[in-house]
């Protein structure tokens, strides 16, 4: 019996032994996949991709993974195995990604690895199976993230111009219209611009259309109207309201009765109707799809701010304000603010500027504030909490909240054609003879200190902040 217990023993010892060394039966275990980081930049070169397992094998184990995502394989990386080799006794092996730098200007771009299975079946997927990496891109588009400068140029000259000027105020380009499209004529008077998602329209006066362009490229998309049709008599100034563009339009100075706010369809870049207004329609601000246009007279004198309801295209109601409104600009808290230059001496009736403060509830005047009668104050502009507006050769800021004028000025000494503040800096173009080349001066107004001052084209007369795109 002990002879016969022996042998079973043996017989059982031998069979585990024989389990536990066969070469088809590995230890389980956890597979997982990682990376040092989540969001790499498209010129960062080489990523190295982790494969881990928490047991160590004593044979080569072949990992297998799926590659998804919205990065395309050959464009923005180098093609993937789609499979890893573990050696044995190892328990980490990293893969290369590389990945493609090119000049494409393109939205950011998720990669997914996801383990799907090992050589070995007894291997447990962990719950680090997958990674995703977000590809960020690296090249920017010419015009973007700087400020755009519009030039009305000489009159029947066709030297129009728009310069751009990098946000960090070291590189000058002109006329980059004219060198984007291969022209050497654009046309008279750039009077203004605005923008509308990707594309920007800048109003030619004296031409008597409107170009549309990509605000970023500048290329040329459509032209609305031209010298030789009747879409536009004199315009002047766009806002964007209902998904439609609206341009003031002078008429023709000797009619006071043929000014008009011209209605884009922005999808055909057509005009598609007019609405009637009193003389001269000017600047042009939009609040809640209600269109407010200062009328400062054209070539005459006017003192009404017309309300637009951009749902019905009529005019709703006409504001009084001070003569002559120049400027318009709506604060933080949604209110109007307006500013009227008065009659200047040379008419021979002058009268003070003003300051208007419109309840844009029930367009209401909710407060004035007077000029004396020989100060003539433009270009108004909002950043923050502060109005600032030029004057006499000085720029005066005041808090929106303030009951009474400025008693002094921030910065004297100035020959501005038109100013703009943006994010804490003045920008204020001067003309000088308005036969050569203008200049762009640039403020800090936490010192008043002057940055910069830049040479640019012919009569600058319109400054915008174009930022970075949506990618």
């Amino acid at each position: 019996m002990k002879f016969k217990h022996f042998m079973l023993t043996a017989a059982m010892a031998t069979l585990l032994f024989a389990s536990c060394s066969d070469d088809d039966e590995q230890v389980p275990g956890t597979v997982g996949i990682s990376t040092v980081e989540d969001s790499y930049e498209e010129g960062a070169g080489t990523v190295a991709v982790t494969i881990t397992t928490t047991e160590a094998y004593d044979m080569d184990v072949t990992v297998n993974y799926e590659v998804s995502g919205t990065a395309t394989s050959g464009e923005d990386f180098t093609a993937l195995s789609g499979s890893a080799i573990l050696l044995a006794g190892e328990t980490t092996i990293e893969q290369s990604l590389v990945l493609i730098d090119d000049e494409d200007v393109e939205p950011s771009e998720a990669l997914i690895l996801t383990i799907t299975s090992t050589s070995n079946t007894q291997d447990v997927i962990g719950s680090n199976s997958s990674v995703t990496l977000t590809i960020t891109d690296n090249d920017s588009y010419p015009f973007e993230n700087g400020i755009l400068v519009s030039h009305e140029g000489n009159f029947g000259q066709g030297n129009a111009s728009v310069s751009f000027i990098s946000n960090d105020l070291s590189d000058v380009q002109n006329g980059i219209f004219k060198s984007v499209n291969g022209v050497t004529a654009w046309g008279d008077n750039a009077q203004s611009m605005a923008f509308n998602g990707d594309y920007a329209y800048i109003v030619m006066n004296g031409s008597q259309k409107v170009e549309v362009v990509n605000r970023y490229t500048f290329e040329s998309v459509a032209t609305i109207g031209g010298p030789s049709k009747a879409d536009f008599l004199n315009p002047r100034y766009m806002a964007i309201a209902n998904g439609k563009g609206y341009v003031t339009n002078w008429g023709d100075g000797s009619n006071p009765d043929d000014d008009y706010v011209a209605v884009i369809n922005l999808e055909s870049n057509t005009v598609e109707t007019t609405i009637s207004v009193v003389e001269g329609p000017e600047r042009i601000v939009v609040k809640d799809n209600m269109v407010y246009v200062a009328q400062q007279g054209g070539y005459n004198q006017n003192n009404v701010v017309s309300v637009i309801d951009a749902t019905t295209n009529a005019v709703t109601t006409t504001i009084a304000v001070g003569d002559r409104p120049n400027s318009l600009q709506l604060d933080a808290d949604g209110n109007l603010w307006v500013i009227s230059g008065g009659n200047p001496s040379w008419t021979g009736s002058e009268t003070a500027g003003q300051m208007d403060k419109i309840n844009t509830t029930n367009n209401t005047v909710a407060s004035t504030l007077n000029f004396a009668e020989t100060e003539h104050p433009g270009s108004l502009e909002v950043d923050g909490a502060n109005l600032y507006y030029y004057m006499s050769g000085s720029v005066y800021a005041m808090d929106a909240k303030s009951t009474a004028l400025p008693t002094t000025s921030e910065i004297t000494g100035l020959s501005f054609y038109d100013m703009a503040v943006i994010d804490g800096k003045l920008y204020g173009v001067d003309a000088k003879n308005y036969v050569s080349n203008g200049s762009l001066e640039v403020y800090d107004l936490t010192d008043n200190s002057l940055l910069t001052s830049k040479e640019v084209s012919i009569i600058p007369g319109g400054i915008y902040y174009n930022g970075i795109a949506e990618r």
